[in-house]
């Protein structure tokens, strides 16, 4: 008797979880915010490998080749962000949506932190003489991901007022 109330309990598909990567069978808002997410990140991806792509042309017809050793470095630390927040998007919001407000926040406040905790990093590996050359090549992809994260949740913050107009009429 015990094993049985055992197993309806882990067979209980009531709740939906935000670790399975199957989407069937689970509320449309865990779909919605699931498919926000990677499309964040996805975009963020593509926005990393455009800004790459023009500083490996800018190294190549300029014959500036010093510029690829920042280029790779911010868009290590850019895709590290962009994934980093997405995930962890994900996961806040489709445990808690009033919760986000609190996350963007943190999100900033990480964002300038881990930026200065890079620009540190760079200054003790390559010197003074360096940081004016790899601050002009980080400042596009520190301002690309800032417009990145605010132009797409600042439309993807409609999601969570239908959602929070749903979850008042209910």
């Amino acid at each position: 008797m015990e094993k049985d109330a055992m197993e309806e309990s882990l067979i209980d598909n009531s709740k939906p979880t935000t670790d399975s990567c199957d989407m069937q069978g689970q509320n449309p808002w865990l779909k919605e915010v699931k498919t926000t997410g990677h499309s964040f990140i996805k975009r963020g991806i593509a926005m990393v490998v455009i800004l790459l792509a023009a500083a490996a042309a800018i190294a190549y017809c300029s014959d500036n080749q010093w510029i690829m050793v920042p280029a790779v470095i911010s868009a290590l630390y850019t895709l590290a962000v962009v994934v980093a927040t997405g995930l962890v998007w994900i996961r806040v919001a489709s445990r808690s949506v009033d919760s986000l407000t609190t996350f963007y926040s943190a999100v900033s406040g990480f964002r300038m932190l881990l930026t200065i905790s890079v620009m540190f990093g760079y200054y003790l590996a390559y010197g003074r003489e360096e940081m004016l050359g790899f601050l002009s090549v980080l400042a596009p992809f520190y301002v690309a991901m800032l417009v990145h994260h605010s132009i797409f949740f600042g439309m993807k913050s409609k999601i969570v007022d239908k959602f929070n107009n749903v979850k008042q009429h209910s």
